[in-house]
């Protein structure tokens, strides 16, 4: 049990699930078998822990916080489909582990994340996305919305284009501040996000043009399409590519689909390769 002199650390952005209707739910769409194997990140008390331990075949939880993790050795001991590593989730090896513990599955991952390093979380995820089955996490509302955000909407931006380049995202439901510990200052979203099975094959580096490509967009988002793909090169080269594609260049970057992006980013591969110009790509 968690001694009693627990505070939690606002350096990890720690809030506990403390309603177990809600931990039901999560269990409920997260659908488990018991040929499972889920990677829980930030398992913290352990009350969704216990509850995936029974679902599962394996669940591998990583706590940074060594309390936290000491707490979890004792309430976990002898139970073997638990594997519990105090470590940092961005440092952890997954595929390491998995090779030692002779798992060949694909792993699901059911988890109340630190909400303080989201993003870096799904940098790992994404990271990882050839090892994993299907995301279940936990965050903030306005977070989820960006995450499936659609053009032509607010919540449109460069972290919808990135989490669906990968993945199909959505929101399974709605959980409000009150079933947290310490309760937070927003609601939260439990959402799904199930890997895309074609990736429009672009290499190591046509995906970094891509995001890019993007992220220079969403800086400028108030400005024309046509502007921001100055920034990267030559007016007259971003219009030739615009206009070869039939893309108005007076558009936005809310207004472009992630399909648009991935196809400007091809062609401003392509239009490189013809020039013998290594620049950007």
């Amino acid at each position: 049990m968690l001694q009693a002199d627990f505070y939690p650390k606002k350096r990890f952005g720690q809030s506990f699930l403390i309603d177990k209707n809600i931990v039901k739910k999560i269990i409920d769409v997260s659908a488990l078998t018991k040929d499972d194997v889920v990677l829980e990140i930030g398992p913290g008390k352990g009350m969704l822990t216990h509850q995936l331990a029974q679902k599962a075949r394996k669940v591998i939880a990583v706590e940074l916080d060594k309390k936290l993790f000491s707490n979890l050795t004792v309430d976990f001991h002898g139970l073997e489909n638990v594997l519990l590593f105090n470590q940092d989730i961005l440092k952890f090896d997954l595929k390491k582990v998995l090779k030692d513990v002779k798992i060949k599955n694909k792993v699901k991952i059911v988890a109340n994340i630190p909400y303080s390093i989201t993003s870096a979380i799904f940098d790992y995820i994404f990271h990882h996305i050839d090892s994993l089955d299907t995301v279940y996490v936990m965050v903030q509302k306005e977070y989820a919305q960006r995450v499936v955000g659609a053009p032509n909407t607010a919540n449109y931006s460069s972290l919808s284009c990135f989490v669906q380049y990968y993945t199909t995202p959505r929101i399974l439901f709605r959980v409000s501040a009150r079933c947290f510990r310490p309760q937070p200052k927003v609601d939260s979203c439990f959402i799904e996000l199930a890997p895309r099975l074609a990736k429009e094959a672009l290499t190591t580096k046509e995906r970094e043009v891509l995001f890019m490509i993007i992220r220079s967009a969403f800086n400028q988002r108030r400005k024309n399409i046509i502007n921001a793909l100055s920034s990267l090169l030559e007016k007259e080269t971003a219009m030739h590519i615009l206009s070869k594609l039939a893309l108005d260049y007076r558009l936005r970057a809310e207004n472009l689909s992630l399909g648009d992006y991935i196809l400007i980013a091809h062609e401003l591969k392509n239009y490189f390769k013809q020039q013998d110009h290594k620049a950007i790509v």
